[in-house]
């Protein structure tokens, strides 16, 4: 097993396919919350996404 692997966003949502192919997973559209820090893991892969230190998702 691959030791857990962050990847830094800068949206608040993201798509996961388990990077596609044979090993891959439907595609799902996750969102990053601010009472979950942040960060989201995805249900079917376990990728773990987190919004890169610094951005702002605050709106116009």
């Amino acid at each position: 097993m691959k030791p857990e692997e962050i990847i830094e966003v800068e949206t608040a949502s993201v798509a996961c396919d388990g990077d596609g192919g044979a090993a891959g997973h439907p595609r799902v559209f996750l969102s990053l919350k601010q009472e979950h820090g942040y960060e989201v893991v995805c249900p079917y892969c376990s990728k773990h996404y987190k919004l890169k230190e610094g951005v702002s998702l605050h709106g116009h």
